[in-house]
């Protein structure tokens, strides 16, 4: 067999196997990480959405504190007063087969920080030269629960008057000043110290978490398989070439007899 395999016909084919085999490998990699990932993000979302809301502070002790990954959706409650001249709409925003606004305002806390509050979402105006209808932002002290989103990237489009094209965190502070954490909170509800809650734009829709990772998974399992079962092929097509060549001879199968095949005879 090694003599068979040595030749030139079967070391190309051994190429071609070791190739296919590490692609195998990458891709099933590849899919490997998209499912950690997914799963990953469906973990937080599980274990965080609708836990107890926890103050500001446990999770972002300073304005330039990062969100961790773990703290991602984890409810907060917030107090302060928003900066309604510095609201930003977010423009091409998808909600229930629709494209609009994000309606993002600065909240000013205690200690003069500010974070971004996303209130919700509102369809686009009647046409482009007209604005889109927007609830009035609440004035005075306001207490605010959501949950803590890490700022989307930026797209280095060039700035609109009042809009935003992602909710990036730096490209909010450029606009509207002050500072903002690093980081941003998906509104749930908000309340007067009244008790009474303001009209708010329309509350996005809870994340699907979907079953998506499982089929990375199994990807994954498939190409690894193949990895190994191409060159396993290759080896048993090469195996099978050596032995027709040292002239061994397969034992022939035994022809079945069928009943009325005896019974003629």
């Amino acid at each position: 067999m090694l003599h068979v395999l040595l030749s030139r016909r079967w070391l190309a084919w051994l190429a071609v196997a070791v190739v296919v085999s590490v692609a195998c490998l990458l891709l099933g990699r590849w899919q490997w990480h998209r499912w950690e990932s997914k799963h990953a993000m469906q973990t937080r979302i599980s274990e965080n959405y609708d836990a107890s809301p926890v103050a500001l502070g446990q999770i972002l002790p300073t304005v330039d504190t990062p969100l961790p990954d773990d703290r991602e959706w984890t409810q907060v409650r917030l107090q302060g007063e928003y900066q309604a001249q510095q609201r930003q709409l977010v423009r091409n925003r998808p909600h229930e087969g629709s494209f609009g606004y994000e309606v993002v305002v600065p909240l000013r806390l205690a200690d003069g920080a500010s974070v971004l509050v996303d209130r919700g979402w509102v369809p686009n105006g009647p046409n482009a030269a007209t604005p889109p209808s927007v609830p009035a932002t609440p004035t005075g002290p306001v207490t605010v629960v959501g949950w803590m989103r890490p700022g989307e990237p930026s797209l280095g489009r060039a700035p609109i008057a009042g809009q935003l094209s992602s909710i990036n965190v730096r490209d909010a502070q450029s606009r509207t000043g002050g500072r903002l954490h690093d980081a941003y909170v998906l509104m749930r509800s908000e309340r007067l110290p009244s008790g009474a809650t303001p009209v708010r734009p329309q509350a996005l829709e809870k994340p699907d978490q979907g079953s998506a990772a499982g089929i990375n998974l199994s990807y994954a399992i498939q190409w690894w398989v193949g990895m190994l079962a191409v060159p396993a092929y290759v080896l048993f097509a090469a195996r099978r070439e050596a032995r027709d060549r040292s002239g061994v001879v397969r034992p022939a199968k035994p022809k079945k007899v069928r009943i009325w095949d005896e019974e003629d005879a």
